[in-house]
Order: structure tokens, then C-alpha cells, then sequence
């Protein structure tokens, strides 16, 4: 596998992130109710694992890049970039109530 390769892998978890975070926020502060579409719940519960777990995938294919090519800025920035996701998002998970 191509180093880069491993670099736009993890650029593209963290793009799949921002989408359905993206998603959520714009279905909470708009005055569409998705309840009434059958089946929505499967999907968004689906849709919840895929932006809990993208962060540690590209956190996983981050550090793996570093490894590879530790002198390359990009992989830094992008391991730093996942690094930011995963603690942004457990920082939001900890400090809300409905938990």
C-alpha cells in the first residue's frame, strides 16, 4: 500500500465524519422530523457507529503513515487532525446529560 494512499484513507474517515456530524446538526436545528420516514432509526444508529468509529480508524491509518514516512508534514498534520476529531468528539460525548 502506497504511503499516501494511507494518508487520503485517513483524510477521507475524517470527511465521512464531518458529513454525518454535518447531517446531525443540520437534522437538530431544522424543523424537519425525520421520525416519520420508516426505518430512519437503523440508519441513523448506523450512522452514529460510522462517526464514533471514523475517528480511531483515522487515528489508526494516521499513525500508521507517520510510521511509515515520519518526515512527511501532511501525515502530522492529518494524524493531528484525527487526533483533534477523537477528542473533540469524546469531550462532547462526556459532558452532555442525555449520557
Amino acid at each position: 500500500m502506497a504511503r499516501s494512499s494511507l494518508r487520503a484513507a485517513s483524510i477521507s474517515c475524517l470527511a465521512i465524519w464531518i458529513a454525518i456530524w454535518l447531517l446531525f446538526l443540520s437534522l437538530r436545528f431544522s424543523s424537519f422530523d425525520i421520525r416519520i420516514i420508516p426505518g430512519i432509526g437503523g440508519v441513523m444508529l448506523c450512522a452514529l457507529v460510522v462517526a464514533l468509529l471514523a475517528p480511531v480508524v483515522a487515528i489508526g491509518l494516521a499513525t500508521t503513515a507517520v510510521i511509515r514516512q515520519p518526515r512527511e508534514p501532511l501525515n502530522w498534520l492529518t494524524f493531528g487532525c484525527a487526533v483533534a476529531a477523537f477528542v473533540g468528539q469524546a469531550g462532547l460525548f462526556l459532558i452532555t446529560r442525555w449520557l
